[in-house]
């Protein structure tokens, strides 16, 4: 009686004897089997394949035309991967070696009979099943190896590399079909941490389980900090190979040294905090006699009274500098365009650093805004310059470069810095450069790099910017000068008439658009829409940052656009808000609600309520519509 998977397996038969054809094909059927299709010739053989998908192919080795059994075989299992059976009552032994090379999954000796017919075709389907199985798993396997965020390298028992995933690629610069049977070693150039010596075998030196930290030169010559670690391959008792795990630990570093500089800040900051204190308290007594003796004083008597005056009066000011230090309590914040700033320091700055130096800005066509204290921001500035003056000796060149950016979470600057917007300042030098060791410790209070300075500049730097909730990294090689880097969170960005294009108008009297949203994909399409229409642009993603970006725009806003439903305000109350200081100020609701739904947030019918959603067409329509009623735009 036909088994009832056994009837869902479909068989070609290949065979040139017509009566042996379908006697092989009653049998089959016989056997619960389905037969669709016999083949007289490999061409047809091909073609049936290519039409019908087949479990197993049934393959006479000696059939009539061009190609015999063993070529049809082969060409079935390269276009089609179907397994194949042969069926055979002699063959020289030439044929059966060339048979052996299509990897048949079996064999039926003529005459055929029921049981070597059942045995060879359910002994092949189920080898067949199982090697599927297997190439489904290896996929599997493979495809989890190479997305592991981990560099992994097998080996085989003799230490020979059988595979990598990319992130090792990536590491080591090996491909992996380059590196496949060359020993491990031979591909993992391992130093100490200090470069000086290589590492031997991590599976030699390295007990099982345990990691080592140092030092991977790629075959590019690329060097990147990495964790070792290696476990068996093993098959019950036999071991196949080992498995070496390599962790690039670059970003764990930097992010440990930060930590470790942080907390060295911060306890190097209480101390000056408390010794400044008690130095103020002493010289508050020195610059009090001193004055005395300046003014009792005559000629070279007074002359070092002025001297001890002067050095006094130094000395206060490097305290009050260890007091900035130390100071934990917040000092007046407000919302900055960072490009007003820098504008408003460069006079200073250029004098700062003197007619030799040349200082350049280039800043990007996006205004951040961000929340600090206008002085101390320009002290970072001053005191950034100042460092690169004396790097350079009095010659060379600066250049401030402003950005608005995103860090993405997944992205690399993600795992060392909170997702998100930030204004990245980039402040450059061509001066002489900085070792590793210097550059290890440039933000230490007291220590300096270059002649002249005392140490405290670089330190006060790091404690504003940190203190503000941005981050500040140095960067730096010998003979190339310096680069300091800062992130500062931005709340907002504004995008001028002048860099969009020349779609817009253009003029004083081009419109501006605060544009409102807190889901950030609707706000990135709104802005899209608008923008191409060269529109001066405000964005804001809460109601909070809407209203300190107001605050800080000194231009009129002629339009707001706003999500009515967000988080801690409505649309609607930061509308009322705003109004309060920018009477002319027109509004456009948008929404996702019914409009009858939308009473108790405060609005009524005769509000601008756009519905999402929308196209950019009907958005523009009504902006435009709105701009038409604001009396104050140049007509």
């Amino acid at each position: 009686m036909p088994l009832t998977e056994q009837t869902k397996k479909q068989i070609l038969v290949v065979e040139d004897e017509g009566l042996i054809a379908a006697d092989v094909q009653r049998r089959l059927e016989r056997m619960g089997y389905s037969v669709p299709a016999i083949a007289r010739s490999g061409k047809e053989a091909l073609g049936c394949a290519r039409s019908t998908p087949f479990d197993l192919v049934l393959m006479d080795i000696r059939i009539g035309g061009e190609m015999d059994g063993v070529d049809t075989a082969a060409a079935l299992k390269l276009e089609c991967g179907t397994p194949i059976v042969y069926m055979t009552a002699h063959s020289d032994q030439t044929t059966v070696n060339r048979a052996k090379l299509t990897e048949p999954f079996g064999y039926v000796l003529k005459p055929v009979g029921d049981a070597n017919l059942r045995s060879a075709v359910e002994i092949a389907i189920y080898k067949s099943e199982m090697e599927r199985r297997l190439r489904t798993s290896e996929a599997w396997l493979a495809a989890t190896l190479r997305s592991v965020g981990e560099g992994l390298i097998a080996t085989n028992a003799g230490g020979e590399i059988v595979f990598m995933n990319p992130l090792a690629e990536q590491l080591t610069g090996w491909l992996s079909a380059d590196a496949h049977g060359r020993p491990l070693m031979n591909v993992l150039g391992l130093f100490e941490e200090s470069e000086t010596r290589s590492v031997k075998n991590p599976v030699l030196g390295v007990r099982l389980g345990e990691s080592l930290i140092c030092t991977l030169i790629s075959r590019t010559g690329t060097r990147s900090a990495v964790e070792v670690e290696w476990f068996e391959n093993r098959a019950g008792d036999r071991l196949l190979g080992v498995i070496v795990v390599l962790r690039d630990i670059r970003a764990r570093q930097e992010m440990e040294a930060r930590l470790v500089q942080s907390q060295r800040m911060e306890a190097i900051a209480s101390m000056a905090g408390g010794l400044a204190h008690e130095f103020n308290n002493q010289l508050m007594v020195i610059l009090g006699y001193a004055g005395e003796f300046v003014a009792r004083l005559s000629g070279e008597d007074r002359q070092e009274a002025l001297e001890i005056q002067q050095a006094a009066t130094m000395a206060s000011s490097i305290s009050r500098q260890l007091l900035t230090l130390s100071c934990r309590d917040g000092v007046p914040t407000e919302v900055l365009n960072i490009h007003e700033v820098i504008r408003e320091i460069q006079p200073v700055l250029s004098h700062a650093l003197g007619k030799t130096c040349c200082l350049t800005t280039d800043l990007g066509s996006w205004v951040g805004f961000v929340r600090a204290n206008r002085n101390q921001l320009k002290q970072v500035l001053l005191n950034l310059t100042l460092n690169a003056r004396d790097a350079m000796y009095g010659a060379g060149e600066v250049l401030i470069e402003s950005r608005a950016v995103e860090i993405a979470a997944d992205s690399p600057e993600g795992r060392l810095h909170r997702p998100g917007p930030y204004v990245r300042l980039r402040f450059m030098d061509s001066g002489k450069g900085m070792d590793k060791a210097t550059l290890a410790r440039i933000f230490e209070p007291l220590f300096t790099a270059n002649k002249g300075g005392h140490g405290l500049g670089l330190s006060i730097v790091h404690s504003i910017v940190t203190k503000g909730g941005g981050y500040i990294t140095a960067s730096s090689e010998l003979g190339k000068g310096s680069t300091f880097e800062i992130l500062l969170p931005c709340v907002g960005t504004f995008k001028r008439m002048s860099d969009v294009g020349s779609l817009g108008r253009g003029g004083a009297d081009t419109p501006t658009v605060l544009l409102v949203d807190d889901e950030e994909p609707v706000r990135k399409l709104m802005h899209s829409y608008l923008s191409r229409e060269g529109f001066q642009l405000l964005e804001a993603r809460n109601p909070e940052e809407a209203e300190l970006i107001a605050e800080a725009c000194q231009e009129p806003i002629h339009v707001l656009v706003t999500d009515v439903v967000m988080p801690e305000m409505t649309g609607p109350q930061l509308a009322e808000r705003l109004a309060r200081s920018r009477p002319d100020m027109k509004v456009l609701f948008v929404s996702g609600y019914a409009h009858d739904a939308l009473a108790r947030y405060g609005l009524d019918g005769s509000a601008n309520i756009l519905s999402k959603p929308f196209p950019a067409s009907e958005l523009l329509r009504r902006v435009r519509l709105l701009l038409s009623q604001t009396t104050h735009l140049a007509r």
